[in-house]
């Protein structure tokens, strides 16, 4: 059986068991089909995630990684709808790269965090330093398409003005994607879609964005090293 009907086994049991939780509100157990991609790169990651124990799987399709865990799990593959579960695209991309980063590219996972909450600027992905800042910015979207238009975007709106802090007003996602830049001086951002992985060098003199090869390994940015317990979500406002 390949990866793909793995997957895809996985998230038909996961709607049942949410149609078998919330018969109240779904009208049926079924799986809606998704027009977006999923990538055989990133489901050889998520798996290998599973393995490994980055990642823990949930009833319902919900799911914990090793940063801030909940009992259920706190983030879910799909949402229910009265017509079945419908499957959250962005998740896949994120969760691969968030084992990229910790079994390719070597940042231990107690400094690697998933899924910020408000008061760290709902950052994606953040690989923090041992002075609680963000030395890698991840930002992920669900669809490869949505990545060149958003940095061109930000290139031309904001690299020579400073965004401003009108950044959390919904659909505007260059503003926001530059706020969270300037206001962290993070070093490293990379754009996130499936089976994508697009690395940038920040500097803050123009907002500028240079693109590069990869981003570097934890042990090139002297981050290799354990943090004595697993780090919190640091205040970014």
């Amino acid at each position: 059986m390949t990866l793909q009907h793995c997957f895809h086994d996985l998230l038909v049991r996961a709607a049942a068991e949410l149609y078998q939780d919330h018969s109240d509100r779904m009208q049926q157990p079924d799986l809606i089909p998704t027009p977006n991609a999923i990538d055989d790169a990133d489901l050889v990651l998520f798996f290998e995630g599973l393995d490994c124990g980055l990642i823990r799987l949930e009833r319902g399709g919900r799911f914990n990684t090793l940063d801030r865990p909940t009992l259920g799990g706190r983030w879910a593959l799909l949402s229910r709808s009265r017509d079945g579960a419908w499957y959250n695209a962005e998740y896949l991309p994120q969760l691969a790269t968030y084992v990229e980063l910790v079994r390719r590219l070597g940042y231990p996972p107690g400094r690697v965090l998933f899924e910020l909450p408000q008061h760290s600027l709902q950052l994606d992905l953040a690989v923090l330093t041992d002075q609680d800042t963000v030395a890698m910015l991840g930002e992920a979207k669900r669809a490869a398409g949505m990545l060149d238009p958003l940095i061109e975007a930000v290139r031309h709106r904001f690299s020579e003005i400073q965004p401003g802090e009108e950044t959390w007003r919904r659909g505007d996602e260059a503003r926001q994607l530059a706020w969270r830049r300037w206001l962290t001086r993070v070093p490293y951002l990379w754009l996130i879609g499936p089976g994508i992985r697009r690395a940038h060098r920040c500097s803050y003199a123009l907002l500028a964005l240079d693109t590069v090869r990869s981003l570097p390994a934890a042990q090139d940015v002297r981050l290799s090293h354990r943090p004595a317990a697993q780090m919190a979500p640091p205040a970014l406002q």
